[in-house]
């Protein structure tokens, strides 16, 4: 009994033994590496701000020394002003080219010649700025009397006109185209002397004289205003 109570306390024993063994070699190993890392990260820290120093000695350095172009760099610059240089050329010679116009043959508008004292052909824009006042002709004179109105706001100078004939049917009988230089001044009528329609046939106008042995040799007229001169 009491030796099997012996065996059982020295194989705790030892148990216990080989466990704290156990324990001692993991401390020992995790000590070793924990060791190792921090040893490796003293060093990679070191070199972090060994290199942050060398850049910070590098960009002052780059910064107060004086400023330098490469070969190369100032090759590229002198080629780029060389085309520069050749594009302005080629701006200047297309600029300075011969300008061709063309020329278009265009159809010339009339225009109506405005009234003023230095027109050489008399004009006439309203066919109702000069009418007939009153005509006159008796069977025994071979010329008549005509009287004209001037209906516009200028004096007229110039008169060119044309008397047409009917009989009492209105049937033409004949025409007369006459040209006057005649001065009515605006609202005024102007009377002068015009060859009577058939006064050899003792013709005379419907409202004047009629021959008596013949009442049929009557007439009446039209007047109509070709164009005129104002001052």
């Amino acid at each position: 009994m009491g030796k099997t109570m012996q065996e059982d306390f020295n194989r705790k024993n030892r148990y216990a033994g080989k466990i704290i063994l156990t324990l001692l070699c993991i401390a020992l190993l995790l000590a070793l590496l924990w060791s190792t890392d921090l040893f490796h990260l003293n060093n990679h820290s070191n070199k972090q701000n060994e290199q942050v120093d060398t850049y910070e000695e590098e960009f002052r350095d780059e910064s107060t020394s004086n400023f330098a172009v490469s070969k190369q760099e100032w090759q590229a610059l002198r080629d780029e002003v060389k085309q520069l240089r050749q594009e302005v050329d080629q701006l200047k010679a297309s600029s300075i080219k011969p300008v061709i116009t063309k020329t278009q043959t265009t159809t010339p508008i009339e225009s109506t010649p405005l009234q003023t004292e230095t027109d050489s052909e008399p004009t006439a824009h309203n066919t109702n700025a000069i009418t007939l006042a009153n005509y006159n002709h008796d069977w025994v004179r071979s010329e008549a009397t005509v009287a004209l109105k001037n209906n516009i706001d200028h004096t007229v100078t110039y008169v060119v006109g044309r008397m047409i004939y009917y009989d009492m049917s209105g049937n033409m009988l004949d025409y007369q185209d006459f040209s006057k230089k005649i001065t009515i001044e605006p609202g005024m009528v102007k009377k002068f002397s015009l060859s009577g329609y058939g006064s050899r046939e003792n013709y005379a106008y419907y409202k004047s004289e009629i021959v008596p042995d013949n009442p049929r040799r009557k007439y009446k007229v039209k007047f109509e205003l070709k164009s005129y001169k104002t001052n």
